[in-house]
């Protein structure tokens, strides 16, 4: 989990890592070294730094016991069996301070006074302490006395042998210097996984580049963390989104664009076609009155048809590319609706559709709204006029609107066949034109029910189509009610 989080609290936590594991580590090193230290103690390898010093009054009732015989140059290898050498020097010597024998070469005492006043006493002399004790004859008189000098020096160690010495040594200056070692392995073990944890992100980020230089934009950086180098992958990646999204944005407006030309192609040429063979059978001049009417009653309504399908596509178009901006203007809706059901009236005439309004309101006071007439205008009329394209003579069309305090819903339903299955996928799509089991006489673009999606949408609304329990089809918008 570390390598999620900030870098900055990354660096401290390492930092805190380290300096803890080295005083962990070090507590641990100090601890087997006291050990080993106990134990060497205990079997006599090594010695405390006041082992000699403890030897002393082992040796002074030693010398108390042999009393004035220590004098005699015999003793000294007995005396020299009892005190430790290594550790402890000594000197035998006379009443006047004089030596006789023993292992420290420069005079002790100057004379007979110093001896007397030093007796019993511990003094320093040349770096090391020094214990005088008196040598006493069979009569309780002071014949000279033994200088017993050691070292007390803290810290220090006393080894039993030079074996000992050479290994033991080095292990405790290693112990010794452990902090040093474990600082600089931690630091190492870390700054290692540190460069790992920022080095992924990095390698990902050096190959999503390379392939996006080789035009490929089908990858995501599968690193999430809350930390700079996350949001940077992430950043990475929306910006690869946004390419991508543009590379599709440029090729499906190419594609539409193809579209959009083979469809007016195709939707004009019926219409053109018409009216170039009523045209020539103009130009022959052989009919009577009543056909050239005729004729031309149909050049007319195709030449319309014509200019329809263009003014849809460049509607669509228009939408697509600037979006458009509302028109608010105060509406009774009820009276707009009555209105338009009186025009959907003519426009169903010839198959006798019967259209019926019904408006409900949450709040009886919400009768006058602000809405985009004109939109709302082109909505319904794009709705209506593919409802009644598909409804059957004798038919019925229900348009049935509630008002809330935030929206307007209204629903168009239809005694039709219904939708099918991929009428239901595909019925908002540009240039769809429906089913082969809905067919219709006269063409049209496939632009209607797109352009009232797109409407919808700018009312911040949105758009649905279904079918009805009974069967017929159901187109349902929902717009957004603006202050």
């Amino acid at each position: 989990m570390l390598a999620k989080k900030p870098l900055k609290s990354q660096f401290v936590l390492m930092f805190v890592l380290i300096l803890t594991l080295s005083v962990m580590a070090t507590i641990a090193s100090y601890g087997v070294g006291y050990m080993i230290l106990i134990k060497m103690i205990e079997h006599q390898k090594i010695y405390p730094a006041n082992y000699y010093e403890k030897k002393i009054p082992e040796i002074e009732a030693y010398v108390r016991g042999k009393g004035a015989d220590l004098l005699h140059p015999s003793e000294r290898k007995e005396l020299e069996q009892f005190i430790p050498l290594e550790g402890i020097s000594y000197q035998v010597m006379d009443v006047h301070g004089t030596p006789i024998y023993g292992s420290m070469d420069q005079r002790t005492i100057q004379n007979q006074e110093e001896l007397f006043r030093k007796i019993n006493a511990t003094f320093t002399t040349n770096g090391k302490y020094v214990k005088l004790v008196p040598l006493i004859d069979a009569g309780g008189k002071i014949e000279g006395g033994v200088a017993l000098a050691y070292k007390l020096t803290p810290l220090t160690l006393h080894y039993r042998n030079i074996t000992d010495k050479i290994w033991v040594v080095p292990l405790f200056t290693a112990i010794l210097f452990s902090p040093f070692v474990y600082v600089v392995f931690f630091t190492w073990l870390f700054a290692k996984k540190f460069a790992g944890n920022i080095g992924e992100p990095l390698n990902m980020l050096a190959d999503a580049a390379r392939k996006i230089k080789e035009k490929n934009l089908d990858f995501h950086l599968a690193y999430e963390a809350d930390n700079e180098l996350g949001r940077l992958c992430q950043a990475f990646n929306e910006m690869k989104n946004q390419l991508r999204e543009s590379l599709l944005s440029q090729w499906k407006a190419e594609r539409e664009r193809q579209d959009m030309v083979a469809a007016l192609a195709h939707d004009l040429q019926t219409p053109l076609s018409t009216i170039a063979g009523y045209a020539e059978a103009l130009q022959e001049g052989k009919d009577d009155k009543r056909k050239i009417e005729k004729y031309l009653q149909t050049i007319k309504e195709n030449a319309h048809k014509g200019s329809k399908l263009i003014k849809d596509m460049l509607y669509a178009a228009e939408l697509e590319n600037a979006g458009g901006a509302l028109e608010l203007v105060p509406v009774d809706l009820s009276a707009f609706l009555t209105q338009k059901k009186e025009n959907y009236e003519l426009m169903g005439r010839e198959k006798k559709v019967s259209i019926k309004v019904q408006v409900t309101y949450e709040n009886r006071e919400q009768k006058i709204l602000s809405v985009d007439v004109g939109k709302l205008e082109r909505i319904l009329d794009n709705i209506l006029s593919n409802s009644i394209r598909y409804t059957p003579e004798h038919g019925t069309i229900a348009i049935d609107a509630g008002v809330s305090r935030d929206n307007i819903r209204i629903t168009v339903c239809d005694s039709g066949k219904g939708f099918t299955g991929k009428d239901l996928a595909h019925v908002f799509h540009k240039f769809y034109r429906g089913d082969e089991s809905r067919p219709t006489k006269d063409g049209h673009a496939g632009l209607g029910l797109y352009i009232a999606k797109k409407l919808v949408e700018m009312h911040g609304g949105r758009i649905q189509a279904y079918n009805a329990k009974d069967g017929g089809a159901c187109i349902e918008f929902l717009l957004k009610l603006f202050p």
